[in-house]
Parts: structure tokens; C-alpha cells; sequence
């Protein structure tokens, strides 16, 4: 969502038509440099990492499959935020408290925005049923 302050690593969804092919192409991924974390939490997904030689994060590629859910809901809050900059501060505002609870674990500081995103996506959803 543009300025929308947000960490500097970039993330990204690749929408594939075959998960098990994408599977036997790990390799082509991992030789980009990504760090492949399989499903990590989200059935469906394949998440991946590209981080500097020093080992920070620049890079999120999440992969889904075509048909997959996840792919409409990722879509359908992002643009949510777009048409509602309150929302957008608001998100703005969760990821702060988020990173002051849990400044150095990704994995706590997802979870600990969770309720905040669910929450805000159910919202997002019943909006984009009425467009």
C-alpha cells in the first residue's frame, strides 16, 4: 500500500498453476538465492527468503497455487487498504506495536499481528463483496 511504513524487505506473490511442479523446480529458486521454507505455517504456500550476505532480509516470495484462497484474500486486503487510508493507518499503527513487542523474532511478530489482519480482512471481504 503505498506510504504505508512498513519494513524494508519486499514481498512479493507468485501465483503458479502446478504446486508439485514448482516443487521439482526448487532448485531453479534456491539458485536465485531464496531460502526455501516450505509451506511455513500456510497450507498451500511455499515461502521463500532472500536475505544479504550479512544475513538481513530483503526479500519475501510467497507462492500459491491459481485456484488457491489466499491468493484472492492477499489481493483483496490489499486493495481494502488502498480505499481506506484510516484502515491503512490503523495496519500502520498494529505493525508498530507488533515490532515493539517482538523486535527480533519474524515469527513472533507475525503472530502477533494475526488478530489484527484477520479481523481486518474479514471487513475487507464483506467490502468487497458489495463493489
Amino acid at each position: 500500500v503505498p506510504g504505508l511504513v512498513a519494513k524494508p524487505i519486499i514481498d512479493m506473490m507468485a501465483v503458479v498453476t502446478d504446486m508439485q511442479t514448482l516443487d521439482q523446480n526448487r532448485g531453479q529458486v534456491e539458485a536465485l538465492g531464496f531460502k526455501w521454507h516450505g509451506e511455513f505455517g500456510i497450507e498451500g504456500r511455499r515461502f521463500c527468503t532472500l536475505a544479504t550476505d550479512e544475513g538481513a532480509r530483503v526479500s519475501h516470495l510467497h507462492f500459491f497455487q491459481t485456484n488457491s484462497p489466499h491468493v484472492a484474500a492477499n489481493l483483496v486486503f490489499r486493495d481494502y487498504l488502498r480505499a481506506h487510508p484510516a484502515e491503512a493507518r490503523a495496519y500502520e499503527k498494529e505493525k508498530r506495536r507488533a515490532q515493539n513487542r517482538q523486535p527480533n523474532d519474524t515469527v513472533a511478530y507475525s503472530k502477533e499481528k494475526a488478530a489484527w489482519i484477520e479481523h481486518t480482512l474479514t471487513k475487507a471481504l464483506k467490502w468487497h463483496t458489495h463493489l
